[in-house]
């Protein structure tokens, strides 16, 4: 893909695709309380659906999956830096641990290695911070939203969604189409295009997702796997090559 000023669509693309209502508790007990906050959906207390900000402006959206894994995309309001934070990770007593996250800084086309370590309550926030190998650390501060309780449907996220796509090769506008049998289809005004499909992901709002670029592509003949999530009318996909080497993002919005 060619290298464009699109980072700030993505910006804005990023926080309508994750945005919503975060989630309440009655009791109003922070996640690092002593009390061990009930398991919600059985196998994995801290998933759910993500948005926020970190310690360096950046704006935070992101997934937790029921089996631990996570991709957390985020954009730095002043310089448009783009990038996604992905791993998996385990959850038990409020504290969540992932030993094999890679911040994948698109904008400067580099993996970085570290963990990230946080406090989380059920449907309400996780908190915490990303610690690279070199012993940088940044925390983050995100909020549960309802859109992730929502009835998945291939349908209802059928369509054309126009924006932005990035990988560490470059980035370009994109037309990012689902169809309602959940085939996926993508391209850029460079003659790069890409295909795949999405598939739900068990019974909560947010999609699996496969994607296979074409022989215009810098990436030709590369998949990348990862999640779709969609919110209103905007649409978010976070995905990483099978040796974790890079990532491709896309925000738009139909």
């Amino acid at each position: 893909m060619k290298k464009i000023g699109l980072l700030s669509v993505l910006c804005a693309l990023v926080l309508a695709a994750c945005g919503g209502g975060g989630g309440s508790n009655d009791d109003g007990k922070a996640a690092n309380n002593a009390d061990v906050p009930p398991a919600v959906n059985g196998d994995f207390e801290a998933q759910g659906m993500y948005s926020g900000t970190d310690a360096n402006g950046d704006k935070v959206s992101g997934v937790v999956l029921d089996n631990g894994t996570y991709y957390f995309v985020y954009v730095n309001q002043a310089t448009n830096a783009l990038g996604l934070v992905q791993g998996t990770a385990t959850a038990s007593n409020a504290v969540f641990n992932s030993a094999d996250a890679f911040d994948y800084q698109i904008y400067r086309s580099t993996a970085v290695h570290g963990s990230v370590n946080a406090a989380y309550f059920p449907q309400t926030s996780l908190n915490g911070s990303f610690t690279s190998a070199a012993n940088e650390s940044a925390s983050f501060s995100t909020t549960y939203s309802t859109v992730y309780d929502e009835t998945p449907n291939l349908a209802a996220i059928s369509g054309t969604y126009n924006g932005a796509g990035a990988t560490f090769r470059g980035s370009e506008t994109v037309t990012f189409v689902i169809y309602s049998n959940g085939s996926v289809y993508g391209s850029g005004p460079s003659g790069c295009s890409f295909s795949g499909n999405v598939k739900v992901h068990g019974t909560k709002n947010v999609y699996d997702t496969a994607i296979v670029f074409g022989d215009k592509c810098p990436n030709r003949g590369e998949t990348f796997t990862g999640v779709v999530s969609v919110n209103g009318n905007a649409l978010i996909a976070a995905a990483t090559h099978p040796d974790r080497s890079e990532a491709f993002v896309v925000a738009a919005t139909r």
